[in-house]
């Protein structure tokens, strides 16, 4: 992922706190129609969607659900950014690159039980418009 140009950045940054809700101390499901409308409108395709939730936004998130007072109404987009570019910077490093899919592996499943939800929203949302 390259967040070199400003358009790419700004592309993403709509798509991070739509799935960030995911990892709200709330029930996410509530936010689904939300987080479905605004990934249909994005320019991604289903493949980058869910990679941008397991690889960018989970890593940084998913620490809400250790917290004992959760974040329950909102991340803040700012935090949000910042966290998520320092995320991707630190990935390229060779530890990173070789060991980022253990890191994400006690969130896989809650990832893809709300992925397989989402995903039939999502494509229902693009044939609509």
């Amino acid at each position: 992922m390259l967040l070199c140009d400003e358009e790419n950045l700004e592309k993403r940054k709509a798509v991070w706190a739509a799935l960030s809700d995911l990892f709200l101390d709330t029930d996410v499901e509530l936010s689904y129609e939300y987080i479905a409308r605004v990934c249909a409108e994005s320019s991604f395709t289903l493949e980058e969607l869910k990679e941008i939730l397991e690889n960018e936004v989970a890593p940084v998130c998913s620490k809400n659900f250790l917290n004992i007072a959760g974040e329950w109404t909102g991340f803040d987009e700012e935090w949000l950014e910042c966290n998520i570019k320092v995320r991707i910077q630190a990935r390229k490093s060779m530890f990173k690159v070789l060991f980022n899919p253990l890191e994400n592996f006690g969130f896989y499943l809650y990832i893809e039980k709300h992925w397989k939800k989402l995903e039939p929203i999502i494509i229902q949302k693009r044939k609509a418009d």
